[in-house]
């Protein structure tokens, strides 16, 4: 029986960011010890303009604020913001990401039900306006229609350690 022996490269510098994404959220000054510049460039592996220039504060504000549109009680504005923390409010389709978690509430619905949502794998550009095709958790496929819903995407780990660096680097 022979053994093979594997020669394997060392890996260049990985970056672990759930580790320093914990370590930020447990101690916010661990910031002053990475080059925020360098961690923004290897984490940026996808185009996160609609991230510039804003903060957590500023993407839960957004959610606050499309929720207070609504007109609903205050006790189910908090309720609806309280399910919708680690989300963000997607204004326009180009911020909308598939392979990413989405939740979504009809305009044209009476009643203002924030769905469990899914997984957006399509997105269809159609005579009668823009659809988002989603998988949900009991695998089945939902279409909805861009323009006739407040759709909320889940936030990466990547994407709210961005928006913490940008909070850091502002104060």
């Amino acid at each position: 029986m022979e053994t093979e022996i594997v020669h394997r490269e060392p890996k260049k510098e990985e970056i672990n960011i759930n580790e320093i994404f914990e370590n930020a959220m447990n101690d916010p000054s661990t910031f002053s010890t990475l080059d925020i510049d360098q961690l923004l460039d290897k984490i940026e592996n996808e185009t996160n303009e609609y991230l510039d220039g804003k903060s957590m504060n500023s993407i839960t504000d957004e959610i606050y604020d499309k929720i207070n549109e609504l007109q609903l009680s205050s006790e189910r504005a908090k309720e609806l913001c309280s399910k919708l923390i680690g989300y963000r409010y997607v204004d326009e389709i180009n911020e909308l990401h598939k392979g990413k978690h989405i939740r979504w509430m009809r305009t044209n619905s009476k009643e203002k039900i924030l769905t469990n949502g899914g997984i957006v794998v399509n997105i269809k550009f159609l005579d009668n306006g823009i659809h988002v095709v989603s998988k949900n958790s009991q695998n089945l496929f939902i279409q909805i229609k861009f323009d006739e819903c407040i759709i909320f995407q889940k936030l990466s780990v990547e994407e709210q350690l961005i928006l913490m660096a940008y909070e850091y680097i502002d104060k």
